[in-house]
């Protein structure tokens, strides 16, 4: 924030009124955040169910099968995740004898993904129903293995974009930033007055709303 409070208004004591960005920044951050703890947790799901599977193969029960599965998950994702924290607390829960039905809904009202969501449904009906758990979760992690192979292929597509829209972002300041370094003089006028300062406001505005924007339209939702 002083930063830009001497890049734009040549004065620290703009630092208070840039705070509202410093918001705007912390809430673009947290949902970047949360879209990469998604994508972990939708990674780490997809392995669960397959570990799922081979552990009823292997003949264990639904019970005993999430145990097996949280040993083997935890090896492949020794740093652990959010999906490793909601599996042990699925296997305690599974110990004191509660329904696996109920530990999945709980797991699905937790982390309200489609993928879980689904997955939870066609489990909770093929357990009612009698009918193959294998094959329904086996069709499950082949659909969204499907589904992760796309968004893998839409982030690789828009990676160069990304990377320019970076640049973007840092352009305007670090051309503002190399006038007023190499030539100051050439902007004296936009500093210590009331149309200077409302020139480089209206600026600023423009900057971060560019900001903003650029960064949503490279984001995407599959």
């Amino acid at each position: 924030m002083a930063a830009l409070a001497w890049l734009y208004y040549d004065s620290v004591l703009a630092v208070p009124f840039l705070l509202p960005l410093l918001i705007v920044w912390h809430r673009e951050w947290e949902q970047s955040r949360m879209e990469k703890e998604k994508e972990q947790f939708r990674m780490q799901f997809r392995e669960w169910i397959l570990l799922l599977s081979s552990s009823l193969t292997a003949g264990y029960s639904v019970e005993n099968a999430f145990g097996q599965s949280l040993r083997e998950l935890g090896l492949m994702f020794p740093g652990g995740g959010a999906m490793l924290e909601a599996l042990q607390e699925m296997v305690l829960r599974a110990e004191n004898n509660q329904r696996p039905e109920q530990l999945l809904k709980d797991l699905a009202e937790k982390h309200p993904l489609e993928e879980v969501e689904s997955f939870v449904e066609v489990f909770c009906t093929a357990r009612t129903s009698g009918g193959s758990l294998n094959a329904i979760i086996r069709q499950t992690a082949g659909q969204m293995a499907q589904v992760m192979d796309t968004r893998r292929e839409i982030r690789t597509f828009l990676a160069a974009k990304v990377y320019e829209q970076r640049i973007m972002m840092v352009m305007p300041a670090g051309v503002l930033f190399y006038i007023r370094m190499g030539s100051g003089e050439f902007v004296e006028a936009l500093y210590h007055n009331l149309s200077g300062v409302l020139i480089m406001t209206v600026c600023l505005i423009v900057y971060a709303g560019a900001c903003v924007m650029g960064r949503r339209m490279v984001q995407f939702e599959v």
